[in-house]
C-alpha cells in the first residue's frame, strides 16, 4: 500500500492560530522521530543502538511487540523512517517531508509506503482504516509539535 497526503501547519488567515517557523517544525519533526515516546501514547519504550551524522537505529516496543527502525534525516526537511523486515512483514518506510510553497505557508508531507495490499481483505478494508489513522496521527503530531512550541520545549 502507498499513501500520502499533506498536513497543513500554519493558517495565515487564522489569526488565533500562531504560526510555527520552519525550524521550529523541523526541531519538532526530529524529536518525533527520535524521542517518539514524547509523542505516541502506546509506545512503552524507544532504544536508541546506534546513532550517527544523519541516523539513529532504534528499537521501538509495544508491549510484547517490538519493531527495528532506521531514521535517516536531512535536515531542514527530510526525514525516512524505514522498518526493518520481520519473519511475517518485509518492512516499510515512512518519509517526511516539509514543504513551504510560499514563504510561511508550511506543509508536511507524509508518504506511506508499507507490504499491506489494497481492497478487502477476509471482509474488512484494512488499508482503508490504516490510511485513516496514518491521518489522525500525522494530524496529532502537527498539534503536539505546536503544543510543545508554545509551553518552551523546543
Amino acid at each position: 500500500m502507498q499513501f500520502e497526503h499533506l498536513v497543513a501547519v500554519n493558517q495565515p488567515g487564522n489569526p488565533g492560530l500562531r504560526a510555527l517557523t520552519r525550524d521550529e517544525l523541523w526541531r519538532g519533526l526530529l524529536r518525533r522521530a527520535l524521542s517518539a515516546l514524547d509523542f505516541v501514547e502506546s509506545l512503552e519504550t524507544d532504544i536508541e543502538h546506534e546513532a550517527g551524522e544523519g541516523y539513529s537505529e532504534r528499537s521501538w516496543g509495544y508491549g510484547n511487540f517490538e519493531v527495528r527502525v532506521r531514521i535517516e534525516h536531512a535536515a531542514p526537511d527530510t526525514i525516512v523512517v524505514r522498518t526493518h523486515p520481520l519473519p511475517d512483514d518485509e518492512g516499510g518506510r515512512l518519509t517526511i517531508t516539509v514543504e513551504e510553497p510560499e514563504a510561511g505557508h508550511l506543509f508536511v508531507r507524509f508518504a506511506y509506503q508499507t507490504p499491506l495490499p489494497e481492497g478487502v481483505v477476509d471482509g474488512v478494508d484494512v488499508a482503508a482504516y490504516l490510511r485513516s489513522a496514518y491521518r489522525d496521527t500525522d494530524v496529532a503530531i502537527i498539534r503536539r509539535i505546536r503544543e510543545m512550541v508554545e509551553a518552551g520545549e523546543l
